[in-house]
């Protein structure tokens, strides 16, 4: 599989750029990189490693960012800081 690059529109204001590659030393693992850009401005990086999941797995991931708790809740942690 080549990088797979996607546009997602996680919140009103926020976009992602997410891309999704494999990981050439071990099959079933990928990096998923995601960069943030809020009200058209870049607004950061980060990245998750998944490991175990088959291609089709992965994409999903990739694909539903948005519907993804954990997911959201570190991009909402990375952007904001915790609401304390």
């Amino acid at each position: 599989m080549d990088t797979l690059n996607l546009i997602s529109q996680l919140e009103r204001n926020l976009k992602a750029h997410i891309r999704l590659l494999p990981d050439e030393q071990q099959a079933r693992d990928w990096k998923m990189e995601i960069q943030l850009f809020y009200q058209g401005h870049p607004a950061g990086s980060t990245s998750f490693n998944l490991h175990g999941y088959d291609q089709q797995e992965a994409e999903q991931i990739a694909r539903n960012v948005k519907d993804n708790p954990f997911v959201m809740r570190e991009i909402d942690e990375y952007l904001w800081g915790e609401s304390d």
